[in-house]
């Protein structure tokens, strides 16, 4: 078969447009072409990124290591779910080009919308609502101060919310709070020695916040997150409290310290910018540094030689379930998309991928049927309804429905195989 036929018959799989004459036309060649025939060719498909205003979404190094991780898993146990004529070879090597074409096409997720080729073709049953679509998460936090009292932040206007210890705490126009100096009643204060009092900041499900600490330091915090800390720190620490995830933007202090306390680990730094993600035992706790120098030791640690990891800028330190810390490379500008609102994913499986969904659009979700075992790259944008974000879904052969649980608008995205017949 002409060599220009079967690439354009390859592209038009990978933009789910080909016809099913044509999906026959591809399977014949391949059952019948040489191994080395068919994998230079599928090995073409994905080089044609180079060539699209897309390409800069990966590095060229990126695209690489996602061909290799594709071809080196050809072992016939893909989970797409497809079904293809019999022959063992067509199934191993259609099973392959799948995996190429999964990865191809979140590879164009960017600008928030997921790619679509020319011919504008979808599978028509890969996204099924059964209710209405779920908005995506917004500025949203509590406030709850030493005296118990709670503050809901998203219902206030901008300007003071309250005088407390020394500090006036006000909302900004930008939708984020601060603490200001009170100068009358830092006048008024005596040099007694004063307990610390405490604020924390709470992040629901579908919310987000960044907060300015009374020493200066920059918060974002990310949904289910929060974090605690005094309305004055000490002369010598400045110690704070985090669950979830945070990106830290720390004023520098030489001679204090400042401290971020998860469940299982405590960083020390001077001052630097650094992310956080600590979202319980079930997930490993992550810390990326973006510049200068951070400390990073795990908590109730019975490895006491060397438990303690200084990182430098691009590396990132995962407290694994041994309780030891492993530390590798990576692109920290993609850690902390979250805070410039887009989910960035690199070689994550599905169920992480559905988990970072459902905390920022507050939902449940379930499968239906075997879990699946594909791995994700690409960027979408936060700032798009729930059903744009679970289109990528469709891509990887499969398709959901969201559904009320409750009288309160909860929501639950239930995910399926979505299975194409070819014979």
């Amino acid at each position: 078969m002409d060599k220009q036929r079967i690439e354009c018959l390859f592209r038009k799989y990978i933009d789910k447009s080909a016809s099913s004459g044509e999906i026959d036309e591809l399977m014949q060649y391949i059952d019948g072409a040489p191994d080395e025939e068919v994998f230079s060719l599928m090995e073409a498909a994905y080089q044609s990124l180079e060539h699209t205003p897309e390409a800069d979404f990966f590095s060229a190094e990126q695209r690489s290591n996602i061909l290799k991780a594709v071809l080196k898993t050809e072992n016939g146990s893909d989970s797409t779910e497809i079904d293809v004529p019999s022959t063992t070879r067509t199934r191993s090597l259609w099973s392959t080009f799948s995996r190429i074409a999964a990865v191809l096409l979140i590879g164009f997720a960017i600008g928030g919308f997921l790619y679509k080729s020319k011919y504008e073709s979808r599978p028509q049953s890969a996204a099924i609502n059964e209710s209405v679509d779920i908005a995506p998460g917004s500025n949203m936090a509590t406030l709850t101060l030493a005296n118990g009292s709670v503050i809901g932040l998203n219902d206030i206007k901008e300007g003071d919310i309250v005088k407390q210890d020394g500090f006036i705490i006000t909302k900004t126009d930008e939708g984020q709070i601060s603490y200001i100096i009170d100068d009358m009643q830092d006048e008024l204060s005596t040099t007694a020695v004063k307990e610390p009092i405490f604020n924390t900041i709470e992040i629901p499900r579908g919310g987000k916040y960044q907060v300015t600490l009374p020493d200066g330091t920059k918060v974002w915090l990310n949904s289910a997150s929060s974090l605690t800390y005094p309305t004055k720190f000490s002369n010598n620490e400045r110690k704070v409290t985090l669950t979830g995830e945070g990106y830290f933007e720390v004023a520098k202090n030489a001679k204090s310290p400042f401290k971020v306390i998860t469940e299982d680990q405590s960083i020390t730094v001077l001052g630097t910018h650094f992310n956080v993600r600590s979202y319980g035992r079930k997930s490993a706790t992550q810390t990326t540094l973006l510049e200068g120098s951070v400390r990073v030791s795990p908590i109730s640690t019975t490895d006491t030689q060397g438990a303690s990891r200084t990182l430098k800028p691009g590396e990132q330190s995962i407290l694994n379930a041994k309780r030891r810390l492993e530390v590798k490379k990576v692109n920290a500008s993609n850690v902390i998309s979250w805070k410039d609102d887009l989910f960035y994913f690199e070689d994550t499986d599905i169920r992480s991928v559905m988990e970072e969904f459902s905390r920022w659009y507050n939902f449940e979700f379930e499968f239906e049927g075997k879990m699946p075992t594909t791995k994700l790259w690409g960027k979408v944008h936060r700032n798009v309804n729930a059903s744009e974000a679970l289109d990528i879904l469709s891509y990887f052969n499969l398709k959901y429905r969201i559904v009320d649980i409750n009288a309160n608008s909860r929501k639950k995205v239930i995910i399926s195989h979505l299975t194409y017949k070819q014979n």
